[in-house]
């Protein structure tokens, strides 16, 4: 019984032993795939960055960013379970905002190839709505190469045409002569 009781206890203390060196080795392997993490190549494919290039050059009175994950952007008009996670993980190819207060105007979709499928345009109409509910209307464009004209004719009519005239910065003073020197004004 004493040699069956000792057998016992030497096989949990196995046991145990085991279970830890496996909760060691799956902590050392989730810190060494944080490691394995890789820069990509570009924050925007080569289609975005030629229509980023055009919004800017046309839309110089305005902010134009681009990757935009819409909690940025958005928040839940009220609290309730879960609300957040409907867009919280979304982006936006391109968001307009305006110049001196940074508040958002519209979004702009560059829709490539992988749009036309019926469960990709599902997806564009729930991420539509939820835009549209926040009071945020999307322009959708199908080619990088958008005409200049048609870009400025819908930022005239989603935000008017006063604000198309150029805008120059407004550049903050600093608070002190040491800041100035420091900041190289």
């Amino acid at each position: 019984m004493r040699v069956l009781f000792l057998l016992f206890i030497v096989v949990l203390v196995v046991a145990v032993l085991a279970a830890i060196a496996k909760s060691k080795r799956g902590m050392l392997a989730s810190k060494t795939q944080a490691a394995l993490l890789a820069s990509k190549p570009a924050l925007m494919d080569k289609w975005e960055a030629e229509l980023y290039e055009r919004l800017v050059v046309a839309l110089k009175a305005s902010h134009v960013f681009p990757q935009v994950a819409m909690s940025a952007f958005l928040r839940e008009a009220e609290r309730r379970n879960g609300g957040r996670n409907a867009f919280a993980q979304k982006y936006v190819d391109f968001l307009v905002c305006e110049r001196r207060t940074f508040r958002p105007l519209y979004v702009i979709e560059l829709d490539g190839r992988s749009h036309g499928s019926v469960k990709a345009k599902a997806k564009d109409a729930e991420r539509d709505a939820m835009l549209a509910s926040a009071g945020i209307p999307v322009r959708r464009y199908t080619s990088s190469k958008i005409d200049f004209t048609v870009i400025l004719r819908d930022h005239i009519e989603i935000v008017g045409p006063a604000s198309v005239a150029q805008v120059e910065p407004v550049m903050p003073r600093p608070a002190s002569s040491a800041e100035a020197v420091r900041d190289g004004v």
